[in-house]
Order: C-alpha cells, then structure tokens, then sequence
C-alpha cells in the first residue's frame, strides 16, 4: 500500500493492537487471539525475535540454557523443536521465532517494517489511537507494550561522532550482511556483554583490533557446545517438572552442572572457606549465569560479594599473559553480580593475541572521533571500521522517548520523569488499557523472560475475561496502586549492593537518568504471590469502568 492510500485510508479496528514482535509479543498475539480477540503486532524491524533480530553481531547468543530460554506453553513445541546447542546462538533464537510465528499461524497479524508516530488515549471513545510513521490510523481497546527491556540503544554522545570517515557499526543494529573485517583496522568502544561476546570473534578476522574499554566487566566461561542428546531427552522427559522448578527459582533458570538446582538458602559468610570455594567451584564449571543463586548474601553483604569477586579474579589472572594488562582487565571497584554478569567465549585469552590492543579510557579518556578514528590524549588510533557496543537506555527508554499520551495528554515521559511507576510492572495509572509485558517494575532481566511473559500473558487472560464477563470497557492501576509497588521495590532494593555501580538496572549508564531500581528484586516467588493475591480480591489496586460506548463491542468470548 502506498503511503498516500494509506494516510486516506480507513483506520484499522482492533481489540489489541501489541507493539513488538519479539517473543513476549508473539506470545501475547497467540494468547489473545485463542480468546476471540482481534489483534495485530507491530514492529518496525523486517523480521520476528526482537532482540534476537537486532543484535545479529558475531557471537551473539542466550546465556541461560536453550532448553529453558524456550516457551513452555506448548507441550508439541518443546518436543519437537531441537536445539543445536547448549546455549543457542542468535541465528538459532531467530530461527525459533520465526518456527513459532508459522507454527501458530501468526504472521497473518503481524505488520513488520512499521515504526509508531504515536499512541494516543482518547477519552471520548475510550480507544487508543495508534497513528504509524506512513500515516495509517489504528484504533484498538487495548494496547499492548511487548517492548522489550533493550530495544533503546543509547545515543552515542562522544565529541566528533559524525565526522569518521570509514564503517561505522552498532552491536544493536548489525547489518544483515556480516561486515568484512579482512585486514581493516577495527577499533570497538565498550566492553559490556555485547562487547565480550563479539570482541573475540572480531579479533579472529581484523587485520588489527583495538578496544576502548572504560569499565572492565565480569565474566565467566560459558562453557558451550553441542546439545548432548541425552541431556536433551533427559530435561525433555521430565519438562513438567523441570518448569515448576524454574517458575519456583529466582532467576527462571535451575541448570547447575546439567542438573536442576534450587537456589542456595546459605550466606557465603556462615560456612568455610573450602565449602565456599567449591561451591565456586561448581557453579564454574557449569558456565553461564549459575553464581546468582550460589549464596542468598551476595547481593547485600560487601564482604560476602568480596569473596566471589576474588574467586573471579583468581579465575581470570592466568588467562591473560601480560600482568599489567590483566590488572586493566580486572575489575576491582565494585560489586560483582551488581551489572549483569557476563558469559563468554575465550574472552580473555582475546587479548593475549597480537593483533589486539586495549587502550584504557577511564587513565586517558577520548578526545574526540576524528574523520580516521580516536583520539585518546594526544595520539590518534587510525581506523578503518568502529564499532559501537556502548548500551541501552534499557527498561524505561524505549517507552519514554516514544509519544505515548494517557489520560490529558500526559505523557510517558512525563508521567515517569522521575523513574518508571507502575502496578507489579503490569499497568501505570493514567494509561487505561495499556499493558505492560516484561517491562519496568517486573521481574525481567532477574528472571527467565520468556517465562515471565507466559505468566504475565495468563494473568492479564484471566483479567480480561472477567472484564468481559462483567462488561467493564476499561481498567487501569489507581495511583495508590502505584504508589504503594512503588515504594515495596525502592524498600526491596534499598539495602542491595546494585547502588556501589553504575549499572543499566538503576538507569546509571545514561547520565541524568533518575537512579532508582527499576525491576524487582524480590523474586518470582515473591511476584507470583503478590500477583496473585491481587486477582483473588477482585483485582484491587484496579479501577474498572464500564460505559455505554463500548458495550456493543465486546470480544468474543
């Protein structure tokens, strides 16, 4: 459709107009539509996965299990889909999205290319009015925000950006057709997850790579490989188990060593050194993301935190040759597991290779981006190719710089100018019939999002069914509600040590962001009772309204 026809066309009714096509949105589209409702996704990248469309940088992969980053609500889709490796890749995450959109047939109501001007309330017929970038109008009842915790990446605000004269790239928006690094002079600033994924795989093919690294990161082996098929048949045998133990853990993920282990109740400073040590121990071998439920203090006692901190730093020394360098490449200034923890593969060892320098930006910060590369100082780095890993205005950005008006033309913007306030992450006051999936003031980015969307999909289900049972047109959280979820994170994450760094969970990687926690740390079990001692007394912390203007348009039921 031309862009003409398209501004003078008819608005598009909906029931649920859903904004992302990651795997949070293809799951509220399935849920939705099995009740009758009319839906359609939007999303303005030419593919499914969200993420795992986006950020298609080399080495790019989960860092929780195949076997458990998977949707679970489907018994055929877990038997039949087989996974190639222990951790999937973004190749292989991509590709089980877009297995699940033909699946269960829901590419027919989903519109890919399309970015949204704006979404706007309107009171008079209690509609959201969606208007997108080519200028079609979408009315719907319900708008859903699948938006994903890192959808917004962080402008880049170093003097002379736009003046380098050769490639510039973005881990968060890579190209579909790999980059030919061949002998080109590379130069990546960052060294987050991104960064420590990526770096080692760049290195191999660039004539010479030089990264920038402001803040060292923390980072464990993550040990992956071929799917053994055992394994898989073992966790496929007992999937109904396996998930009951993951939707009863922290995080969302139990595998210890290939074996389903529940978070340690002990604090790291009440058993001995060696017990500590091999608890270590274990949960290294095991790879990836094991060390959050190790012990229950880490998170909240220094000198516990200090333990583990030096078990890393004991760990990475003897992968790095030059003693001076390691000393760059080890953090030592804050709390490990306070910034997401990161899971590579032979990340340190990268820069025993001689095609690899590190220049360290916190003892000589950069000057400026000239038209042939950095100047750090006096000395310029001339490069062919710069790359990008510098983060995201993650959680919160990807709503407040989008032109969002609620109720009065309040924005988003506004409405969270001092950080994001919602109802246990579901609903904000002052935006009626807006739900929030995965995002500000839920447990993602702690816990196993594809799960949490399940459950959060189910319970805004079972919301909506009495809403049509009663013939309510309308609900939104009041702004006691709000309040009240509020303050129990704040009191929550208070004495957490996630305050000692500047990490993306408390908006301390964009500079002026309000410093709040911005998630909830008191665990899915926690989330899950509260939740559901709201729905079993009739929603409190809900307003309802029901009005003539919507009553001969009510979903099937």
């Amino acid at each position: 459709m031309s862009e003409t026809n398209t501004k003078t066309s008819p608005a598009v009714i909906l029931d649920a107009a859903i904004i992302g096509a990651g795997f949070s949105g293809l799951y509220m589209l399935h849920r939705l539509r099995s009740m009758g409702y009319d839906c359609r996704v939007y999303d303005s990248a030419g593919g499914v996965g969200g993420t795992w469309y986006w950020n298609r940088y080399p080495g790019c992969g989960s860092d929780i299990e195949s076997l458990e980053y998977s949707y679970s609500f489907s018994e055929e889709l877990q038997q039949e889909w087989k996974w190639s490796r222990r951790y999937a890749s973004q190749v292989e995450l991509e590709q089980y999205a877009n297995h699940v959109a033909d699946r269960f047939d829901l590419r027919k109501d989903i519109q890919l290319d399309t970015r949204i001007a704006s979404v706007v309330w309107h009171d008079e017929d209690e509609r959201w009015h969606l208007t997108l970038a080519c200028g079609q109008k979408v009315i719907a009842r319900f708008c859903v925000m699948a938006t994903g915790l890192l959808s917004s990446p962080k402008p880049v605000n170093i003097k002379g950006y736009e003046n380098f004269k050769g490639e510039v790239l973005h881990t968060s928006r890579w190209p579909k057709d790999a980059p030919d690094f061949t002998n080109k002079r590379v130069g990546m600033i960052g060294t987050g997850s991104s960064a420590v994924q990526s770096i080692p795989f760049i290195a191999q093919e660039a004539g010479h790579l030089t990264v920038f690294q402001r803040t060292p990161n923390y980072s464990v082996p993550l040990n992956n490989g071929p799917l053994d098929p055992e394994y898989e048949a073992r966790v496929k045998g007992m999937y109904p188990e396996w998930r009951q133990k993951q939707m009863n853990s922290f995080g969302g993920y139990v595998s210890v060593n290939f074996q389903p282990v529940e978070g340690n109740p002990l604090k790291a400073m009440e058993v001995t050194p060696a017990e500590r040590e091999a608890e270590y121990e274990l949960r290294w071998k095991s790879g990836g993301l094991a060390f959050y439920t190790s012990f229950g203090d880490l998170l909240f006692d220094r000198e516990a935190n200090e333990t583990l901190a030096e078990f890393f730093r004991a760990k990475i020394r003897p992968r790095i040759k030059d003693p001076d360098l390691a000393k760059k490449l080890i953090p030592d200034d804050y709390p490990i597991l306070t910034k997401r923890l990161c899971a590579d593969t032979g990340y340190f060892e990268t820069y025993n290779r001689d095609n690899v320098t590190l220049i360290d930006v916190k003892e000589t910060p950069i000057t400026e981006i000239t038209e042939q590369g950095v100047r750090i100082g006096d000395a310029e780095h001339k490069l062919d190719t710069l790359v990008f890993a510098t983060g995201f205005d993650a959680i919160t950005g990807i709503l407040t710089n989008m032109d969002i008006r609620g109720r009065g033309g309040l924005t988003m913007k506004e409405a969270w100018s001092e950080g994001p306030r919602t109802y246990a992450g579901l609903m904000t006051n002052g935006f009626p019939n807006m739900l929030m999936i995965n995002g500000a003031g839920s447990c993602t980015g702690f816990f196993n999002p594809i799960l949490n969307v399940e459950y959060q999909g189910n319970w805004f289900a079972d919301m909506l069914a009495m809403m049509d049972r009663e013939g309510y047109s309308t609900v939104e959280s009041t702004a006691e509600a709000d309040d009240e979820w509020t303050r129990h994170m704040a009191e929550v994450a208070a004495p957490t040590l996630f305050w000692q760094s500047e990490n993306w969970f408390i908006g301390a990687n964009v500079p002026g962001k309000p410093r709040v926690m911005m998630l909830y740390l008191g665990g899915f079990g926690a989330y899950k009772q509260y939740t559901a001692d709201v729905a079993a007394h009739a929603y409190k912390g809900f307003a309802f309204s029901s009005t003539a203007v919507n009553k001969d348009h009510m979903p099937a039921k």
